[in-house]
């Protein structure tokens, strides 16, 4: 490749030259036969119109302008080889990087802090931005979050799944019910008349519409739930519970933590629901970078301790 009518290839034949002030020895140690380092020699005495290397006595010494140009080249080289080896190279604790990433306030809630906690410590210069799942114009959340949001990565359920973006198994979880620890119902396991007959607080969308797992589920068996409040957070679910005979249906995960903020009880739910698996999903120009390649397996990492005591 020319630059300016010069063979950018000749740039390591200069640094071998200047450095080694000898032909044999730069060509040894730029696998080449001697006559090729003569002719790169040339044609690089040539272009700057200057000899670079002039014979003293038995050796070579470099000009005025070599001398000149030798840490030039150097540096030259070793931008370059910080460039290609960017990839191979990535160094969490020097990559400045502002991430935005989607997720559902479950998410937020049962991942996302202790992956924000491992930032602060090997990566602080990468900073986060938390974005709740946007209201898809199409009924596509990835492409609304991804290419209109330009948001970094999107984590959805799989169901919600955009086949048209890299995307890999993230975590999975199982739905339950919570119910207040205080009142005296619901005290043994929910029984599905129990479930019918409760009121529920429920989540939706701000839209109105629910696209939640539970509320698919129900309505694909015919299951119609007796609904006295709606939000649009799972993480305010327990608010509208407490002090009342009413049931939700969240995540375990997120039940647990509940229970430990809360006067509340945990319940397997009184019905089979599908396993809720979450899927890490990202833009395709994306692929490769580096620092994305680094977060992503950071996600993955901390989604895996999710079941861990330490974790």
């Amino acid at each position: 490749m020319r630059y300016r009518r010069l063979d950018l290839n000749l740039l390591v034949a200069l640094d071998a030259l200047l450095s080694e002030c000898s032909v044999s020895r730069a060509a040894e140690r730029l696998c080449l036969g001697q006559s090729a380092a003569s002719s790169a020699l040339g044609r690089l005495r040539e272009h700057f119109n200057d000899p670079l290397l002039v014979q003293v006595g038995r050796r070579l010494e470099p000009t005025a302008l070599g001398l000149e140009l030798l840490p030039k080249v150097r540096a030259a080289l070793a931008l370059t080889r910080e460039i290609v080896d960017a990839p191979l190279n990535f160094d969490p604790a020097n990559c400045d990087r502002h991430i935005t990433l989607v997720a559902s306030d479950y998410v937020a809630d049962v991942l996302l802090p202790t992956v924000s906690r491992v930032l602060a410590r090997i990566a602080p210069g990468i900073r986060l931005s938390l974005r709740d799942m946007p209201v898809p114009r199409d009924g596509d959340v990835v492409s609304e979050a991804l290419d209109y949001r330009r948001s970094d990565c999107v984590i959805v359920p799989q169901r919600r799944l955009n086949p048209a973006y890299p995307h890999v198994p993230l975590m999975t979880d199982q739905l339950c019910c919570i119910v207040c620890a205080q009142q005296p119902e619901f005290t043994e396991q929910l029984s599905m008349a129990d479930y019918r007959a409760a009121a529920h607080v429920v989540r939706e969308f701000a839209d109105g519409h629910n696209l939640a797992m539970d509320a698919m589920h129900l309505h694909e068996l015919g299951i119609e739930r007796q609904v006295a409040v709606t939000v649009e957070s799972f993480v305010l679910m327990p608010q509208f519970i407490v002090g009342t005979a009413r049931i939700a249906t969240v995540f375990r995960r997120q039940a647990q933590r509940f229970a430990q903020r809360y006067p509340l009880r945990v319940h397997p739910a009184p019905l089979a629901f599908p396993e809720a698996v979450q899927v890490l999903q990202w833009h395709p120009y994306q692929e490769h970078d580096p620092a994305m390649q680094w977060f992503r397996g950071l996600l993955l990492e901390q989604a895996a301790l999710l079941d861990q005591p330490s974790a």
